[in-house]
C-alpha cells in the first residue's frame, strides 16, 4: 500500500506540470472556456467516447460516479495516462499541421464495503492554446496599415471526489464533488507599418477556482445468467466558478527585439462569476458474457446560458452521440494471448456549442482500440485511435482534420488483505 501511495504522489506531481502544457492549437479555443476535453481516457475514446452506463469491476469510469460501486472487495485500482493528437487546419487558400502531446488522467478507485464505493482524481476539463493574425486596413482609404496579432494559451484542470451507494441490488446512486481550478491567456498586439503610429498590446488573464457537484445513476438488469443491460443517467448541477479577469492595455513601441511600454491606458482587476452550464446525460450499455459488449450515450449541455462576468460569448446548446462496441475472444483463453485482448470500435457525431452567424460547427469522428493485458499480471494497456474532423472551410472558417492516439496503463491491486504467516 505504501508504494502505491508513493506511487499516486509522484506521477501527480508530474501530472501538475504535464497539465500546464499546450494541448490545443485550435483557432476555436478562443471562445468559451476553450476546447474541452470530454472522454479522453483511452478506453471510452474507443467506444467513441460512450461510458455512462458503462461499469467494470477492473476499470474505473470518472463520467458516472455511480458505477463506483462495481470495484470488488479489497481491490485498489490506479490508471494513468496521456495521449497525442496530429491537426490538419484548412481555409480555402492555406493548410497547417500542429502536434499536441498532454496528460489525459491520474485516477484511483476503491471499494469502501460491500454497497460502498469511492474514486478519486485528476482530470484535464479545458485547453487554450491558438496564434492568429490578421491585416489591418484604414476604413476611410482602404489601405493596408498594419498587423493585429492574437494569442492565446493555459487551461483549465479539475480534482475530483466521488462516493457511490448501492441501495437495492443492481441499483446505484453517486456524486462527485469537482474542483476547477487554472487559468486562460488572451493577448492582442497591434503593429503598425508607420512609425509614427504608436503600436499597442492587450493582456487579458483569467484565473478560476470553485466546486460543482454531478449526480449518477446506474442501474443493471440480468436479462439471463450470461447477459445484461446497464441504464446509465448523469448530471450536473447550475454552478457559477469564482472568477478573476486581470487586464492590460497599453501602447509599446520597439527598442531592437524588445518591447518598450510607453502609456498605459487600461489596469484593472475585475472579479466575478463564470456561470458553467447545465448537462444531462443518459447512455446504455448491453453485455453478452465476456466476449461481446456494446455501449451507447447521448448528451445535452446548455452552453447558450454560459457567461463569464456577465458577459456571453454567444454560444449555441450542444448535443453528442456517441456509441461503439468490444469484442473478447476468449477471456480466459492460455494458449493463445491475443484471444485475451479487448477490440474495440466506436464512433460519434456532435453540434459543437460553436455558432457563427447562425452556422452551428459540427464534429463527427470514428475510432478503434485495445485492451492488452500483460501477462501474469493485473496490469493493462488501453490503446485508442480517434479520426475525426471539425468546422468547414465556408464562410471564412477553418475546418480541422484530427488525429488522436491514445495510452494509458491500468493496475488491479488489492489492499487491506491481512497477510499469513505459517
Amino acid at each position: 500500500m505504501n508504494k502505491i501511495f508513493s506511487l499516486v504522489v509522484i506521477i501527480s506531481g508530474l501530472a501538475l506540470q504535464t497539465s500546464a502544457q499546450i494541448a490545443t492549437s485550435s483557432p476555436y479555443s478562443r471562445f468559451g472556456l476553450g476546447d474541452l476535453h470530454e472522454n479522453i481516457l483511452p478506453e471510452f475514446s474507443a467506444f467513441g467516447g460512450a461510458s455512462t452506463a458503462f461499469n467494470n469491476s477492473s476499470t474505473v469510469n470518472p463520467n458516472n460516479p455511480a458505477s463506483f460501486t462495481s470495484f470488488k472487495p479489497n481491490s485498489f485500482l490506479f490508471s494513468t495516462g496521456g495521449w497525442h493528437k496530429t491537426t490538419r487546419m484548412q481555409n480555402k487558400t492555406e493548410e497547417h499541421r500542429v502536434n499536441n502531446n498532454a496528460f489525459s488522467h491520474l485516477i484511483v478507485g476503491f471499494p469502501l464495503s460491500e454497497k460502498w464505493g469511492a474514486s478519486m482524481g485528476m482530470l484535464p476539463y479545458s485547453s487554450v492554446g491558438y496564434e492568429l493574425n490578421s491585416v489591418v486596413v484604414d476604413d476611410n482609404d482602404s489601405e493596408y496599415t498594419g498587423t493585429a496579432y492574437y494569442f492565446g494559451d493555459g487551461g483549465i484542470s479539475k480534482i475530483y471526489f466521488g462516493g457511490a451507494y448501492e441501495p437495492i441490488d443492481n441499483f446505484s446512486i453517486g456524486l462527485k464533488a469537482s474542483y476547477l481550478f487554472g487559468g486562460l491567456n488572451r493577448r492582442k498586439q497591434l503593429i503598425f507599418d508607420d512609425e509614427s503610429f504608436m503600436n499597442s498590446r492587450a493582456n487579458s488573464t483569467i484565473n478560476l477556482k470553485g466546486y460543482y457537484y454531478e449526480l449518477g445513476l446506474l442501474y443493471k438488469h440480468n436479462i439471463s445468467e450470461e447477459k445484461q443491460i446497464s441504464f446509465g443517467f448523469t448530471t450536473n448541477n447550475d454552478s457559477k466558478i469564482r472568477s478573476k479577469r486581470t487586464e492590460l492595455v497599453e501602447s509599446f513601441e520597439y527598442s531592437g527585439f524588445f518591447e518598450t511600454p510607453k502609456d498605459t491606458f487600461v489596469n484593472k482587476i475585475e472579479w466575478g462569476d463564470v456561470n458553467l452550464p447545465k448537462y444531462v446525460c443518459g447512455g446504455l450499455t448491453y453485455r453478452n458474457g465476456k466476449k461481446w459488449l456494446f455501449v451507447a450515450d447521448y448528451s445535452m449541455q446548455n452552453w447558450s446560458d454560459y457567461s463569464l462576468l456577465d458577459e456571453s460569448d454567444d454560444l449555441a446548446n450542444s448535443t453528442r452521440i456517441s456509441g461503439g462496441m468490444q469484442f473478447t475472444p476468449d477471456f480466459n483463453s492460455i494458449t493463445k494471448y491475443y484471444k485475451r485482448m479487448d477490440y474495440r470500435l466506436g464512433g460519434s457525431y456532435s453540434n459543437t456549442p460553436l455558432l457563427f452567424d447562425g452556422n452551428q460547427l459540427q464534429e463527427m469522428s470514428v475510432s478503434f482500440g485495445f485492451g492488452i493485458p500483460v501477462k501474469k499480471s493485473r496490469t493493462k494497456y488501453d490503446f485508442s485511435c480517434t479520426i475525426g474532423k471539425r468546422g468547414t472551410t465556408d464562410d471564412n472558417l477553418i475546418k480541422e482534420q484530427f488525429v488522436r492516439l491514445g495510452l494509458s496503463v491500468s493496475y488491479d491491486g488489492i489492499w487491506f488483505v491481512k497477510r499469513k504467516y505459517d
